[in-house]
C-alpha cells in the first residue's frame, strides 16, 4: 500500500510527464509511439489519484480556516456539476473520446485539486525537488531541440515558479535559472505571454529582496495589489462601453490572430466572439460545459473549444458561477499571502498569483498542464497557515531539506 503522501507524488510525477509529453507531440519532432491516446492513461491515473486523496483523506485538518474550505469545496464542487454535464451531453464513443483524450476539454479544470498538495508543509520541500528535477532535466532536452519553434517556452513553463525560488538557491542554481532565462527569451521572443510572465516572476524576486530589506508595510502592499487587480475590472468596463483596453494599447489591426507578430491585437476579437455565443445560447450565467466551444468566424467554425484567454476559457464552460468561484479562492490566496504571512516568500507567492490574476485576463489558457497546476499548488501553499507561519530563515531551511 502507498502512503498518501507517496499517492501525492507520484500524482505530481504523472502530470510532470504528461506535461512533457503533450508539450514535445506540439512542438518538438514527431514520435509515433508518443502520438497515440494511450498516453492520456498517465494523467487519468493522475486525476483519478489526486480525486481519491480529495475525497478519501483528511487533508482538511491541514486548512484551517472555515471560510477557505467552504470556498473550495463549492468550487470544486460545481467543476464536478459542469464535469457530469457535458458527460450528459455526449453523443456516443467518438465524443467521448474527444472529451476525455483533451487537456482543454474534460481534464482542463483538475488541476485545481492540486491545491491539497500545496496546503501541506510536509509535501513542500518533496515537491520542489521533483520540479527541480524536470525543470534541468527538460532543460538539457529542450537545447538538443531548440530550433523548433516555441519547443523549449512550452516545455519549461515551470520557469516562472521556479524564478521565484531563486532567493532560496545557492549561486550555481541562480545561475543556471537566469542563463535558461535568457535561452527562453531570445528563442521565443515573439510568445508574449510567456516573456511576461518570466519578466513578472523576476520583477517579483527583486519585490522579495525590497520587502526583507526596507520592511514594506502590508496594508501598503495590500493596497498596490489591490489597485493591480482591479485593470481587469476597469478594462471589462471599458470594453463594455465599446473601447477595447488592447486596442488602446496595440493600436487597431486588419489581423485578428497571429503567432509570429507579438504587435498585433489578438485579444478583441475572441472577448467580442465569446461573448456573442454566450449572449446568443442564454449561457452567461453557468456556462455551456467543459466540452463547449465557442462558434468563431475568424477561426470559420462553429465549435472552437479553445480559448486563448483564461477567463473566456473559465466563462465559457463554467460560467460566471464557475468565474467567481475560481476567482475567489485565489485572490482569497494572494492575501492571505500578503497580509498574514511571517516570510517573504510567501508574501512573493502572493504577488505571483496576483500577476497569474491579471494575465488571466489575456492569456493563461485553463488546461491540464504544468501551468495550472503550479498555480493551484501555490494557491495551497498561500492557503498553508504553517507556511506562512515560518520565518524566511525557516523557510529556506524547508526548501533545502536541512530540517526534513
Amino acid at each position: 500500500m502507498f502512503s498518501k503522501k507517496q499517492l501525492i507524488l507520484i500524482s505530481l510525477i504523472l502530470a510532470t510527464l504528461f506535461h512533457f509529453i503533450f508539450y514535445f507531440n506540439l512542438y518538438g519532432p514527431v514520435i509515433n509511439v508518443l502520438q497515440s491516446p494511450v498516453i492520456y492513461l498517465v494523467p487519468f491515473t493522475s486525476v483519478i489519484i489526486i480525486i481519491f486523496l480529495y475525497f478519501g483523506t483528511y487533508w482538511r485538518v491541514d486548512l484551517k480556516s472555515t471560510t477557505a474550505k467552504w470556498e473550495y469545496d463549492i468550487l470544486v464542487f460545481w467543476i464536478f456539476v459542469c464535469f457530469i454535464r457535458s458527460a450528459i451531453q455526449l453523443h456516443g464513443i467518438d465524443d467521448l473520446k474527444t472529451f476525455l483524450f483533451s487537456n482543454y476539454m474534460g481534464l482542463s479544470l483538475f488541476p485545481v485539486l492540486f491545491f491539497i498538495v500545496g496546503v501541506n508543509i510536509n509535501y513542500f520541500f518533496s515537491v520542489n525537488k521533483i520540479l527541480t528535477v524536470y525543470f534541468v532535466l527538460a532543460t538539457l532536452l529542450s537545447l538538443v531541440f531548440i530550433n523548433h519553434f516555441e519547443f523549449q517556452l512550452f516545455i519549461l513553463f515551470p520557469i516562472f515558479y521556479i524564478i521565484i525560488t531563486i532567493p532560496l538557491r545557492n549561486s550555481w542554481e541562480r545561475l543556471f535559472i537566469i542563463l535558461v532565462s535568457i535561452s527562453i527569451v531570445i528563442v521565443s521572443l515573439t510568445n508574449r505571454a510567456g516573456i511576461l510572465r518570466i519578466l513578472i516572476s523576476y520583477l517579483i524576486v527583486i519585490a522579495y529582496y525590497v520587502i526583507q530589506k526596507m520592511r514594506v508595510n502590508k496594508k501598503l502592499l495590500k493596497f498596490i495589489v489591490f489597485c493591480l487587480l482591479m485593470i481587469p475590472v476597469v478594462s471589462l468596463y471599458l470594453g463594455i462601453k465599446g473601447q477595447s483596453v488592447f486596442q488602446v494599447i496595440l493600436g487597431r489591426n486588419e489581423v485578428s490572430y497571429s503567432q509570429i507578430n507579438p504587435s498585433i491585437d489578438t485579444r478583441t476579437f475572441l472577448y467580442y466572439e465569446v461573448f456573442q455565443d454566450l449572449k446568443s445560447n442564454e449561457a452567461f450565467i453557468f456556462g455551456k460545459g467543459l466540452n463547449a466551444g465557442y462558434a468563431s468566424q475568424s477561426f470559420e467554425t462553429f465549435s472552437r473549444p479553445v480559448v486563448e484567454v483564461g477567463f473566456l476559457q473559465i466563462l465559457l464552460k463554467t460560467g460566471i458561477v464557475g468565474f467567481v468561484l475560481y476567482i475567489t479562492v485565489l485572490i482569497s490566496a494572494v492575501f492571505k499571502a500578503l497580509g498574514k504571512s511571517s516570510n517573504s516568500f510567501v508574501k512573493s507567492l502572493g504577488l505571483l498569483l496576483a500577476g497569474y490574476v491579471l494575465l488571466l485576463f489575456v492569456e493563461n489558457i485553463i488546461a491540464y498542464n504544468l501551468l495550472n497546476i503550479i498555480i493551484w499548488i501555490i494557491v495551497g501553499m498561500c492557503h498553508s497557515e504553517a507556511l506562512r507561519g515560518l520565518s524566511t530563515q525557516e523557510m529556506k531551511h524547508l526548501f533545502t531539506g536541512k530540517n526534513s
